[in-house]
C-alpha cells in the first residue's frame, strides 16, 4: 500500500509517496522528475510548525506542505519516520546522527 501527499499548484505538480522500503519525491513544473530513495538513504526528517515536511538525502533537501487534518498525510509522515528509523536502527554506524532529527 502506498501513502501519497499531494501538493499541486497551477504550475507545479508535486507529491511524496511512501511505499514499502522507500520514499518517492516527484516534482514537475514543465519538465520534472521523480526521485526514489530507500529509507536508509534518508538522513533527516523534519516537520515544521507550519506543516512542511522535509527530508534530506545527501546534500539535497526535499520539502512538501502537509495538512494536519488529512489522515493520509499523517499516515504517510508516520510511515516515513518509522521506515527511516527502522532502516537506521539496522545500520547505526552509517548514519550516527539520524536518530536525533527523527524524534
Amino acid at each position: 500500500m502506498s501513502l501519497i501527499i499531494k501538493a499541486n499548484t497551477f504550475a507545479t505538480k508535486r507529491h511524496v509517496e511512501v511505499i514499502a522500503g522507500m520514499v518517492i519525491y516527484y516534482e514537475a513544473a514543465f519538465i520534472g522528475g521523480k526521485k526514489k530513495f530507500p529509507f536508509g538513504q534518508v538522513e533527516h526528517v523534519l516537520l515544521s510548525p507550519a506543516g512542511v515536511l522535509s527530508f534530506q538525502v545527501g546534500s539535497e533537501v526535499f520539502s512538501i506542505p502537509t495538512r494536519s487534518d488529512n489522515e493520509v498525510h499523517r499516515m504517510a509522515i508516520s510511515a516515513l519516520v518509522q521506515g527511516v528509523r527502522n532502516a537506521h536502527a539496522s545500520t547505526p554506524a552509517a548514519y550516527p546522527a539520524a536518530g536525533r532529527s527523527l524524534s
